[in-house]
Formats: structure tokens, sequence, C-alpha cells
């Protein structure tokens, strides 16, 4: 288990973007979450398929996330964010598991851009320009070592959303799911 403590920011895409030219790298993502996770007898289980086998107390997990990145897939386990503090944890699963499951296509789902910025204070910005239903849309998060670190916010890093509701990646999903339903 992990404690996963991030800020996060909304960032208006008609400015410039200048993580793209400094960046370290980008990657596409595809993130999808996933509901009636079953968790018995230490084995994370999903529509009757095993994806992992832990020990870990899952009681308080809110959010199952799969996240995919070329041929690498992770099954991701969030608790309820307290401030900008969450559990996490977080496995690699195959590839081939991942192909098999049935009903992923139809599950909400997020697909971005993921740029890797170092900050002038040398911390790790992760800035997510999203597409498909959210194109447009960018969000940049700092992870931290603890809530009370002091960080310097770029200039183009806009209004602050970590402790607003609605605006994690899951939250966006069952927006984009719920509107193509009705």
């Amino acid at each position: 288990m992990g404690i996963e403590i991030e800020r996060r920011f909304l960032v208006d895409g008609r400015n410039q973007k200048p993580w793209r030219a400094q960046s370290k790298g980008s990657r596409n993502l595809f993130q999808c979450y996933l509901s009636s996770v079953v968790c018995k007898d230490n084995k994370v289980i999903w529509n009757g398929i095993e994806l992992v086998e832990d020990e870990g107390d899952f009681s308080e997990i809110k959010t199952w996330r799969l996240r995919t990145e070329d041929q690498k897939v992770w099954l991701t386990a969030k608790g309820r964010r307290q401030g900008a503090t969450a559990i996490e944890y977080e496995w690699e699963i195959p590839f081939s598991l991942f192909e098999s499951l049935q009903g992923i296509e139809e599950l909400p789902y997020t697909r971005k851009i993921r740029w890797l910025w170092h900050g002038e204070d040398n911390l790790l910005w992760e800035i997510d320009e999203f597409s498909d239903k959210l194109s447009g849309l960018i969000i940049a998060e700092v992870e931290l070592e603890s809530e009370q670190q002091p960080v310097k916010i770029p200039d183009w890093a806009g209004m602050e959303l970590t402790n607003m509701r609605g605006w994690s990646n899951k939250s966006l999903a069952l927006m984009v799911k719920d509107s193509e339903q009705n």
C-alpha cells in the first residue's frame, strides 16, 4: 500500500503550452474504471476473472482503474481522498489478461496524452491533455511528500482542483459516460 499526495490544477489550453517543448517525454494513456470489483481470499476479481492476488485491506477502496500505456497495463486501487492525500495500491498485470477482459469497451474511460515536466523547484509535474469527448481539457498535477511541502506553481497553472469534487479522472469518465446514455 502506498499513499498518494497530489495537488491538481486546471490549465487554460488557449495559452502557451511550455511543457511540450520542455517535457521529459509524453505518453498516450487509456484509463477505464471498474465497478463491481470483488475482493475475496486475497484475490481481486472483476467479472469473475482474477486480476491480482494481494493480502491488502481493500475495505477503504473507492476507485478501481485499469491504465494502459503501449503494451503495459496497471491495475490501481484508490481510497477516498482526504485533502490532497489518498491510499493507493498499484499492480502491473499482463497485457494478455487485459486483452482477454470482456466488456472493457463499455466502461467509463478517458484517453489522454501525459507530459512530464520539471518545475523550477525540480518537482515533477504530470500534465494531462485529454482527448475524445474531453478534448481541450488540460489538468496538471504534482505529487508531493507531504501536504505541507512547498510548491512553485507554474504561471500556466490555473484554478486549483485539489479539493474540488467532480474533477477526478473517474468523475470525468462517468460524466462522459452518463452524457452518452442520455
